[in-house]
Protein backbone atom coordinates (compact mmCIF):
# COMPACT_ATOMS: atom_id res chain seq x y z
CA UNK A 1 0.00 0.00 0.00
CA UNK A 2 1.47 3.36 -0.91
CA UNK A 3 1.95 5.51 2.20
CA UNK A 4 4.88 8.52 2.32
CA UNK A 5 6.22 8.87 6.11
CA UNK A 6 5.79 12.68 7.34
CA UNK A 7 7.13 14.12 10.36
CA UNK A 8 5.55 11.98 12.79
CA UNK A 9 2.70 10.01 10.99
CA UNK A 10 2.64 8.06 7.70
CA UNK A 11 -0.31 9.38 5.18
CA UNK A 12 -2.15 6.97 2.71
CA UNK A 13 -2.53 8.16 -0.56
CA UNK A 14 -3.27 6.93 -4.48
CA UNK A 15 -1.75 8.17 -7.61
CA UNK A 16 -3.66 7.63 -10.43
CA UNK A 17 -1.11 8.44 -13.63
CA UNK A 18 -2.29 9.26 -17.11
CA UNK A 19 -0.48 6.50 -19.68
CA UNK A 20 0.92 6.30 -22.80
CA UNK A 21 0.87 10.35 -23.16
CA UNK A 22 4.29 11.86 -24.79
CA UNK A 23 2.95 15.21 -23.76
CA UNK A 24 3.22 16.67 -20.38
CA UNK A 25 0.52 16.17 -18.22
CA UNK A 26 -1.10 18.20 -15.37
CA UNK A 27 -2.28 16.39 -12.05
CA UNK A 28 -5.26 17.36 -9.90
CA UNK A 29 -5.05 17.01 -6.20
CA UNK A 30 -7.83 16.09 -4.81
CA UNK A 31 -8.75 16.54 -0.54
CA UNK A 32 -11.79 14.87 0.79
CA UNK A 33 -14.15 16.26 3.45
CA UNK A 34 -14.22 16.27 7.29
CA UNK A 35 -15.39 12.17 7.97
CA UNK A 36 -14.70 10.66 4.95
CA UNK A 37 -11.87 9.50 2.94
CA UNK A 38 -9.80 9.34 -0.30
CA UNK A 39 -12.54 7.00 -1.75
CA UNK A 40 -15.60 9.62 -1.83
CA UNK A 41 -13.59 10.27 -5.31
CA UNK A 42 -13.50 6.91 -6.29
CA UNK A 43 -17.08 7.83 -8.92
CA UNK A 44 -15.74 11.10 -10.22
CA UNK A 45 -12.02 9.85 -10.92
CA UNK A 46 -12.47 7.56 -14.47
CA UNK A 47 -13.47 10.82 -15.89
CA UNK A 48 -10.82 12.66 -15.51
CA UNK A 49 -7.65 10.00 -15.12
CA UNK A 50 -7.46 10.26 -19.36
CA UNK A 51 -6.32 13.66 -19.14
CA UNK A 52 -5.04 14.38 -15.67
CA UNK A 53 -2.73 12.82 -13.51
CA UNK A 54 -4.55 12.52 -10.46
CA UNK A 55 -3.04 12.67 -6.44
CA UNK A 56 -5.96 11.76 -3.36
CA UNK A 57 -5.07 10.96 0.26
CA UNK A 58 -6.26 10.29 3.56
CA UNK A 59 -5.78 13.44 5.65
CA UNK A 60 -4.33 12.17 9.27
CA UNK A 61 -6.83 11.03 11.69
CA UNK A 62 -8.82 9.79 8.10
CA UNK A 63 -9.30 6.54 6.20
CA UNK A 64 -6.03 4.62 5.87
CA UNK A 65 -3.49 7.19 7.34
CA UNK A 66 -1.47 6.29 10.22
CA UNK A 67 -3.20 7.95 13.55
CA UNK A 68 -1.75 9.56 16.43
CA UNK A 69 -4.58 11.16 18.74
CA UNK A 70 -2.36 12.74 21.24
CA UNK A 71 -1.61 15.45 18.67
CA UNK A 72 -2.64 19.18 18.60
CA UNK A 73 -4.02 19.38 14.82
CA UNK A 74 -3.62 22.88 13.01
CA UNK A 75 -3.73 24.27 9.52
CA UNK A 76 -0.21 24.84 9.59
CA UNK A 77 0.18 21.00 10.07
CA UNK A 78 -2.28 19.52 7.63
CA UNK A 79 -0.43 21.63 4.89
CA UNK A 80 2.23 20.54 5.94
CA UNK A 81 1.45 17.41 5.33
CA UNK A 82 0.17 18.14 1.85
CA UNK A 83 3.81 19.51 1.14
CA UNK A 84 5.65 16.62 2.14
CA UNK A 85 3.31 14.50 0.44
CA UNK A 86 4.08 16.71 -3.42
CA UNK A 87 7.77 16.51 -2.40
CA UNK A 88 7.40 12.96 -1.92
CA UNK A 89 5.55 12.53 -5.31
CA UNK A 90 7.92 15.46 -6.93
CA UNK A 91 5.04 17.47 -7.72
CA UNK A 92 6.23 21.10 -8.17
CA UNK A 93 2.67 22.71 -9.34
CA UNK A 94 -1.00 21.76 -9.89
CA UNK A 95 -4.59 22.05 -9.51
CA UNK A 96 -6.68 21.63 -6.22
CA UNK A 97 -9.67 20.30 -5.61
CA UNK A 98 -11.19 20.37 -1.82
CA UNK A 99 -14.43 18.96 -1.05
CA UNK A 100 -15.76 20.52 2.69
CA UNK A 101 -12.95 20.10 5.11
CA UNK A 102 -10.38 19.47 2.00
CA UNK A 103 -11.52 23.20 0.43
CA UNK A 104 -10.47 24.64 3.74
CA UNK A 105 -7.11 22.51 3.25
CA UNK A 106 -6.47 23.91 -0.11
CA UNK A 107 -7.07 27.52 0.61
CA UNK A 108 -4.43 27.66 3.73
CA UNK A 109 -2.14 25.60 1.31
CA UNK A 110 -2.86 28.54 -1.52
CA UNK A 111 -2.21 31.36 1.87
CA UNK A 112 1.31 29.21 2.41
CA UNK A 113 2.63 28.26 -1.00
CA UNK A 114 0.44 30.98 -3.86
CA UNK A 115 2.73 29.73 -6.90
CA UNK A 116 2.05 26.33 -6.52
CA UNK A 117 -1.90 26.29 -7.13
CA UNK A 118 -2.40 26.52 -10.84
CA UNK A 119 -6.42 26.70 -10.03
CA UNK A 120 -8.81 26.19 -7.18
CA UNK A 121 -12.26 24.19 -6.65
CA UNK A 122 -14.09 24.52 -3.60
CA UNK A 123 -17.08 21.95 -3.53
CA UNK A 124 -19.72 22.37 -0.97
CA UNK A 125 -17.50 25.14 0.76
CA UNK A 126 -18.85 27.85 2.67
CA UNK A 127 -16.52 30.68 3.60
CA UNK A 128 -19.05 33.05 4.88
CA UNK A 129 -21.80 31.40 7.63
CA UNK A 130 -23.71 32.18 10.88
CA UNK A 131 -21.48 30.96 13.34
CA UNK A 132 -23.86 31.16 15.54
CA UNK A 133 -26.25 28.86 13.55
CA UNK A 134 -23.29 26.40 14.09
CA UNK A 135 -24.39 24.64 17.19
CA UNK A 136 -28.19 24.83 15.83
CA UNK A 137 -26.71 22.94 13.00
CA UNK A 138 -24.77 19.93 14.64
CA UNK A 139 -26.99 19.93 17.76
CA UNK A 140 -25.52 18.12 20.50
CA UNK A 141 -22.79 16.01 17.99
CA UNK A 142 -20.07 17.01 19.05
CA UNK A 143 -21.31 16.01 22.79
CA UNK A 144 -22.49 12.30 21.33
CA UNK A 145 -19.32 11.25 20.00
CA UNK A 146 -17.23 12.52 23.05
CA UNK A 147 -19.72 10.39 25.21
CA UNK A 148 -19.45 7.06 22.71
CA UNK A 149 -15.92 8.07 21.55
CA UNK A 150 -17.02 7.46 17.94
CA UNK A 151 -18.59 9.41 14.97
CA UNK A 152 -20.82 6.66 14.00
CA UNK A 153 -23.95 7.38 16.34
CA UNK A 154 -24.27 10.11 14.41
CA UNK A 155 -23.29 8.43 11.23
CA UNK A 156 -26.76 7.82 9.63
CA UNK A 157 -27.73 11.93 9.80
CA UNK A 158 -24.50 12.74 8.21
CA UNK A 159 -25.31 10.37 5.21
CA UNK A 160 -28.58 11.58 5.27
CA UNK A 161 -27.24 15.07 4.29
CA UNK A 162 -24.05 13.78 2.31
CA UNK A 163 -26.68 12.44 -0.81
CA UNK A 164 -29.45 13.47 -2.30
CA UNK A 165 -30.61 9.72 -3.42
CA UNK A 166 -29.02 7.29 -0.46
CA UNK A 167 -28.16 4.15 -2.59
CA UNK A 168 -26.76 1.10 -1.08
CA UNK A 169 -23.17 1.56 -2.58
CA UNK A 170 -23.26 5.14 -1.53
CA UNK A 171 -24.01 4.18 1.88
CA UNK A 172 -21.59 1.29 1.95
CA UNK A 173 -18.57 3.48 0.61
CA UNK A 174 -19.46 6.49 3.13
CA UNK A 175 -20.48 4.03 5.86
CA UNK A 176 -16.79 2.57 5.53
CA UNK A 177 -15.53 6.14 5.92
CA UNK A 178 -16.95 7.22 8.64
CA UNK A 179 -16.08 4.10 10.56
CA UNK A 180 -11.94 4.67 9.97
CA UNK A 181 -12.53 7.85 11.32
CA UNK A 182 -10.50 9.18 14.81
CA UNK A 183 -13.18 10.89 16.75
CA UNK A 184 -10.44 13.48 18.12
CA UNK A 185 -9.49 14.62 15.31
CA UNK A 186 -12.92 15.41 13.93
CA UNK A 187 -13.66 17.49 16.63
CA UNK A 188 -10.31 18.99 16.25
CA UNK A 189 -11.07 19.61 12.70
CA UNK A 190 -14.47 20.90 13.12
CA UNK A 191 -13.36 23.27 15.61
CA UNK A 192 -10.75 24.57 13.08
CA UNK A 193 -13.43 25.02 10.57
CA UNK A 194 -15.77 27.07 12.76
CA UNK A 195 -12.90 29.12 13.71
CA UNK A 196 -11.79 29.99 9.74
CA UNK A 197 -15.72 30.69 9.05
CA UNK A 198 -15.98 32.75 12.28
CA UNK A 199 -13.02 34.94 11.21
CA UNK A 200 -13.10 35.13 7.45
CA UNK A 201 -9.68 33.96 7.20
CA UNK A 202 -9.70 33.95 3.53
CA UNK A 203 -7.68 36.94 1.91
CA UNK A 204 -5.90 37.49 -0.93
CA UNK A 205 -6.44 34.29 -2.90
CA UNK A 206 -6.45 35.62 -6.61
CA UNK A 207 -6.08 32.44 -8.74
CA UNK A 208 -9.28 31.12 -10.50
CA UNK A 209 -11.56 29.83 -8.16
CA UNK A 210 -14.72 27.39 -9.04
CA UNK A 211 -17.24 27.11 -6.81
CA UNK A 212 -19.71 24.26 -6.86
CA UNK A 213 -22.81 23.66 -4.60
CA UNK A 214 -25.54 21.05 -4.16
CA UNK A 215 -29.25 22.02 -5.32
CA UNK A 216 -30.46 20.00 -2.62
CA UNK A 217 -27.42 20.38 0.17
CA UNK A 218 -29.71 21.14 3.29
CA UNK A 219 -26.27 22.01 5.66
CA UNK A 220 -25.21 24.41 3.10
CA UNK A 221 -27.66 26.05 0.40
CA UNK A 222 -26.26 27.51 -2.65
CA UNK A 223 -27.71 30.41 -1.35
CA UNK A 224 -25.36 30.39 1.77
CA UNK A 225 -22.25 29.30 -0.28
CA UNK A 226 -22.79 32.04 -2.74
CA UNK A 227 -22.96 34.29 0.01
CA UNK A 228 -19.23 33.30 0.65
CA UNK A 229 -17.88 34.31 -2.76
CA UNK A 230 -18.42 38.25 -1.74
CA UNK A 231 -14.60 36.82 0.03
CA UNK A 232 -13.15 36.41 -3.57
CA UNK A 233 -11.79 38.30 -6.51
CA UNK A 234 -11.62 35.65 -9.21
CA UNK A 235 -14.60 33.09 -9.28
CA UNK A 236 -17.34 31.23 -10.85
CA UNK A 237 -20.41 29.98 -9.04
CA UNK A 238 -22.61 27.03 -10.73
CA UNK A 239 -25.12 25.15 -8.83
CA UNK A 240 -25.15 21.03 -9.17
CA UNK A 241 -28.73 19.83 -9.93
CA UNK A 242 -29.89 16.65 -8.35
CA UNK A 243 -27.00 16.78 -6.01
CA UNK A 244 -26.76 17.56 -2.27
CA UNK A 245 -23.22 17.72 -0.31
CA UNK A 246 -21.53 15.11 -1.77
CA UNK A 247 -21.51 16.58 -5.54
CA UNK A 248 -19.01 14.20 -6.77
CA UNK A 249 -21.17 10.88 -5.58
CA UNK A 250 -24.58 12.48 -6.80
CA UNK A 251 -23.69 13.72 -9.93
CA UNK A 252 -19.59 12.19 -10.69
CA UNK A 253 -20.08 13.57 -14.50
CA UNK A 254 -21.22 16.78 -14.21
CA UNK A 255 -18.25 17.57 -11.29
CA UNK A 256 -15.64 15.49 -13.76
CA UNK A 257 -16.64 18.23 -16.85
CA UNK A 258 -16.82 21.37 -14.65
CA UNK A 259 -13.67 21.12 -13.25
CA UNK A 260 -12.08 20.05 -16.29
CA UNK A 261 -13.76 23.25 -18.32
CA UNK A 262 -12.32 25.39 -15.57
CA UNK A 263 -9.22 23.88 -14.98
CA UNK A 264 -8.96 24.30 -19.54
CA UNK A 265 -10.38 28.36 -19.05
CA UNK A 266 -7.59 28.52 -16.48
CA UNK A 267 -4.80 27.56 -18.46
CA UNK A 268 -5.92 29.07 -21.77
CA UNK A 269 -6.49 32.69 -20.22
CA UNK A 270 -4.92 32.96 -17.13
CA UNK A 271 -4.84 36.56 -17.04
CA UNK A 272 -8.49 36.80 -17.58
CA UNK A 273 -10.13 37.32 -14.49
CA UNK A 274 -13.84 36.24 -14.31
CA UNK A 275 -15.04 38.83 -12.33
CA UNK A 276 -13.81 42.52 -13.87
CA UNK A 277 -13.44 45.49 -12.26
CA UNK A 278 -16.86 46.86 -12.55
CA UNK A 279 -18.24 43.51 -10.67
CA UNK A 280 -15.36 43.49 -8.25
CA UNK A 281 -16.62 47.56 -7.22
CA UNK A 282 -20.28 46.04 -6.70
CA UNK A 283 -19.04 43.21 -5.20
CA UNK A 284 -17.16 44.94 -2.59
CA UNK A 285 -19.77 47.28 -1.50
CA UNK A 286 -22.25 43.93 -1.29
CA UNK A 287 -19.46 42.57 1.01
CA UNK A 288 -19.60 46.09 3.23
CA UNK A 289 -22.85 45.91 3.51
CA UNK A 290 -23.15 42.44 4.58
CA UNK A 291 -20.37 42.72 7.28
CA UNK A 292 -22.49 45.79 8.40
CA UNK A 293 -25.48 43.38 8.55
CA UNK A 294 -23.46 40.59 10.51
CA UNK A 295 -22.17 43.06 13.13
CA UNK A 296 -25.48 44.27 13.96
CA UNK A 297 -26.27 40.29 13.94
CA UNK A 298 -23.74 40.07 16.16
CA UNK A 299 -23.81 42.75 18.33
CA UNK A 300 -27.39 42.54 18.83
CA UNK A 301 -29.28 42.49 22.39
CA UNK A 302 -29.28 38.62 23.92
CA UNK A 303 -32.95 38.17 25.95
CA UNK A 304 -33.21 35.11 27.95
CA UNK A 305 -36.60 34.36 29.94
CA UNK A 306 -36.35 31.40 32.46
CA UNK A 307 -40.09 30.06 33.05
CA UNK A 308 -39.41 26.86 34.34
CA UNK A 309 -38.97 27.14 38.11
CA UNK A 310 -37.79 30.46 39.94
CA UNK A 311 -38.63 32.99 37.08
CA UNK A 312 -35.79 35.19 35.30
CA UNK A 313 -34.76 37.48 33.14
CA UNK A 314 -31.17 38.68 31.80
CA UNK A 315 -30.12 40.60 29.09
CA UNK A 316 -26.87 40.46 28.05
CA UNK A 317 -26.37 38.09 30.71
CA UNK A 318 -27.54 40.71 32.94
CA UNK A 319 -30.29 40.31 35.40
CA UNK A 320 -33.05 42.66 35.22
CA UNK A 321 -34.68 43.35 38.44
CA UNK A 322 -37.67 44.76 39.06
CA UNK A 323 -41.20 43.84 40.30
CA UNK A 324 -42.54 41.22 37.80
CA UNK A 325 -45.49 40.40 39.73
CA UNK A 326 -47.02 44.13 39.08
CA UNK A 327 -49.19 45.70 35.80
CA UNK A 328 -49.00 42.02 34.47
CA UNK A 329 -45.20 42.57 33.21
CA UNK A 330 -44.58 38.96 33.64
CA UNK A 331 -47.36 37.41 31.96
CA UNK A 332 -46.77 40.38 29.10
CA UNK A 333 -42.92 39.30 28.88
CA UNK A 334 -43.77 35.41 28.11
CA UNK A 335 -46.58 35.95 26.06
CA UNK A 336 -44.17 37.89 24.11
CA UNK A 337 -41.34 35.38 24.04
CA UNK A 338 -43.79 32.70 22.92
CA UNK A 339 -45.54 34.94 20.18
CA UNK A 340 -43.30 37.10 18.81
CA UNK A 341 -45.24 39.52 17.02
CA UNK A 342 -48.62 40.14 18.15
CA UNK A 343 -51.54 42.80 17.31
CA UNK A 344 -52.76 44.56 20.20
CA UNK A 345 -56.46 43.13 20.59
CA UNK A 346 -54.87 39.46 20.75
CA UNK A 347 -52.60 40.98 23.47
CA UNK A 348 -55.73 42.39 25.13
CA UNK A 349 -57.91 39.01 24.49
CA UNK A 350 -55.07 36.50 25.91
CA UNK A 351 -54.06 38.76 29.41
CA UNK A 352 -57.93 40.34 30.12
CA UNK A 353 -60.54 38.21 27.96
CA UNK A 354 -63.25 39.03 30.27
CA UNK A 355 -62.27 43.01 30.53
CA UNK A 356 -63.64 45.27 27.76
CA UNK A 357 -61.81 46.53 25.06
CA UNK A 358 -61.29 49.77 25.67
CA UNK A 359 -60.87 48.91 29.21
CA UNK A 360 -58.15 45.93 28.26
CA UNK A 361 -56.26 48.81 25.89
CA UNK A 362 -56.07 50.60 28.44
CA UNK A 363 -54.35 48.17 31.03
CA UNK A 364 -52.01 47.10 27.70
CA UNK A 365 -50.87 49.88 27.35
CA UNK A 366 -49.64 50.83 31.47
CA UNK A 367 -48.45 46.95 31.30
CA UNK A 368 -46.67 47.69 28.30
CA UNK A 369 -44.72 51.36 29.60
CA UNK A 370 -43.97 49.54 32.59
CA UNK A 371 -42.00 46.31 30.90
CA UNK A 372 -40.57 48.40 28.31
CA UNK A 373 -39.27 50.64 31.78
CA UNK A 374 -37.77 47.34 32.93
CA UNK A 375 -36.02 46.29 30.09
CA UNK A 376 -34.69 49.80 28.61
CA UNK A 377 -32.35 49.93 31.65
CA UNK A 378 -30.06 47.30 29.95
CA UNK A 379 -30.54 48.69 26.36
CA UNK A 380 -29.68 51.15 24.23
CA UNK A 381 -32.34 53.41 23.61
CA UNK A 382 -31.74 53.99 19.78
CA UNK A 383 -32.07 49.58 19.95
CA UNK A 384 -35.22 48.73 22.40
CA UNK A 385 -36.29 45.47 22.98
CA UNK A 386 -39.75 45.67 23.39
CA UNK A 387 -41.34 47.60 20.35
CA UNK A 388 -44.76 48.85 19.98
CA UNK A 389 -46.51 50.95 17.04
CA UNK A 390 -50.41 51.69 17.18
CA UNK A 391 -50.96 47.62 15.89
CA UNK A 392 -48.72 45.79 16.76
CA UNK A 393 -46.21 44.94 20.01
CA UNK A 394 -42.62 42.55 19.21
CA UNK A 395 -39.77 41.55 20.80
CA UNK A 396 -36.51 42.11 19.12
CA UNK A 397 -32.71 40.66 19.56
CA UNK A 398 -31.85 37.11 20.14
CA UNK A 399 -34.48 35.41 22.26
CA UNK A 400 -34.17 32.24 24.35
CA UNK A 401 -36.73 30.33 26.67
CA UNK A 402 -36.25 27.85 28.43
CA UNK A 403 -39.41 25.83 28.04
CA UNK A 404 -39.38 27.00 24.44
CA UNK A 405 -36.13 25.05 24.44
CA UNK A 406 -37.17 21.99 26.38
CA UNK A 407 -40.30 21.46 23.38
CA UNK A 408 -37.75 21.85 20.78
CA UNK A 409 -35.08 19.16 22.10
CA UNK A 410 -38.02 17.09 22.65
CA UNK A 411 -39.52 16.98 19.37
CA UNK A 412 -35.78 16.37 17.73
CA UNK A 413 -35.47 13.29 20.43
CA UNK A 414 -38.89 12.18 19.59
CA UNK A 415 -37.96 12.35 15.70
CA UNK A 416 -34.12 10.73 15.66
CA UNK A 417 -34.22 7.73 13.69
CA UNK A 418 -31.02 6.42 15.27
CA UNK A 419 -32.36 3.93 18.30
CA UNK A 420 -28.82 4.17 19.87
CA UNK A 421 -28.67 7.92 19.28
CA UNK A 422 -31.96 9.10 20.54
CA UNK A 423 -31.82 6.72 23.94
CA UNK A 424 -28.59 9.04 24.29
CA UNK A 425 -30.71 12.17 23.73
CA UNK A 426 -33.81 11.08 25.85
CA UNK A 427 -31.70 9.76 28.92
CA UNK A 428 -30.76 13.83 28.92
CA UNK A 429 -33.77 15.24 28.91
CA UNK A 430 -34.96 13.00 31.39
CA UNK A 431 -32.44 13.11 34.12
CA UNK A 432 -31.79 16.88 33.56
CA UNK A 433 -35.58 18.34 33.71
CA UNK A 434 -36.84 19.31 37.17
CA UNK A 435 -40.66 18.15 37.53
CA UNK A 436 -42.42 19.39 38.32
CA UNK A 437 -42.49 23.26 37.00
CA UNK A 438 -42.97 26.17 38.87
CA UNK A 439 -44.42 28.43 36.33
CA UNK A 440 -46.22 30.71 38.04
CA UNK A 441 -48.26 31.69 35.50
CA UNK A 442 -51.45 30.17 34.94
CA UNK A 443 -52.70 31.87 31.58
CA UNK A 444 -54.74 28.79 29.17
CA UNK A 445 -52.59 29.09 26.19
CA UNK A 446 -49.23 28.82 28.58
CA UNK A 447 -50.70 25.75 30.42
CA UNK A 448 -51.02 24.05 27.25
CA UNK A 449 -48.09 24.62 26.27
CA UNK A 450 -46.99 22.73 29.43
CA UNK A 451 -49.38 20.39 28.59
CA UNK A 452 -47.86 19.50 25.58
CA UNK A 453 -44.47 19.24 26.82
CA UNK A 454 -45.60 17.01 29.77
CA UNK A 455 -47.19 14.62 26.98
CA UNK A 456 -44.45 14.63 25.33
CA UNK A 457 -42.04 13.84 28.08
CA UNK A 458 -44.04 10.76 28.70
CA UNK A 459 -43.66 9.75 24.86
CA UNK A 460 -40.23 9.96 25.53
CA UNK A 461 -40.10 8.48 28.94
CA UNK A 462 -42.49 5.50 28.23
CA UNK A 463 -39.72 4.49 24.72
CA UNK A 464 -37.10 4.82 26.84
CA UNK A 465 -38.52 1.76 29.38
CA UNK A 466 -39.48 0.01 26.32
CA UNK A 467 -35.67 0.72 24.86
CA UNK A 468 -33.97 -0.96 27.96
CA UNK A 469 -36.97 -3.69 28.11
CA UNK A 470 -36.00 -5.41 24.62
CA UNK A 471 -32.73 -4.92 25.55
CA UNK A 472 -33.51 -7.12 28.65
CA UNK A 473 -32.36 -4.29 31.03
CA UNK A 474 -35.15 -4.48 33.37
CA UNK A 475 -33.30 -2.42 36.12
CA UNK A 476 -32.71 0.11 33.61
CA UNK A 477 -36.57 -0.51 32.17
CA UNK A 478 -38.18 -0.04 35.59
CA UNK A 479 -36.25 3.49 36.29
CA UNK A 480 -37.79 5.08 33.44
CA UNK A 481 -41.15 3.86 34.52
CA UNK A 482 -41.16 5.48 37.28
CA UNK A 483 -40.25 8.50 35.29
CA UNK A 484 -43.51 7.80 33.01
CA UNK A 485 -45.78 8.16 36.69
CA UNK A 486 -44.59 11.63 36.91
CA UNK A 487 -46.20 12.94 34.01
CA UNK A 488 -49.51 10.91 34.14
Amino acid sequence: MPYVPTDQDTLYYEFHQVSGSDQPVETIVMIHSLGTNLSIWNWMIPYLQSRYNILVYDVRGHGSSRQNDAEVITWRLLCDDLAGLLAYKQIDRFHLVGHGMGGYIGLEFVREYPARVLSLCLLSVPLYYPVKVMPILSGDRQQVIRETNSIMPVAERLLSAACHLVTPSKQALLYEAYSQVSYQHYIQIRDLITAYISAQEIRGVELPVLFLGGEYDRLFPPSVLALGTILLQNYRFLVVSDAANALQLDQPVVVANWIDEHIRKAGDSPDVRVVEKLSAHMQNQIKDFVEQVRQQHETSTALEVEVMGTFRVTVNRQIVLGEWNQRYAKRLLVYLVFHPSVTREQLCDALWPEAELSSAKNRLRVSLSYLKSLLDKHVDVANPLLVADREYVYLRGNIKCDLLDLLEKLQTTIDEPDRERKVLLSREILEKTAYPFAMGIFDNWLLACVEKVEHKLEELARWTADYFRHNNDLRQSERYMKFVDRFI
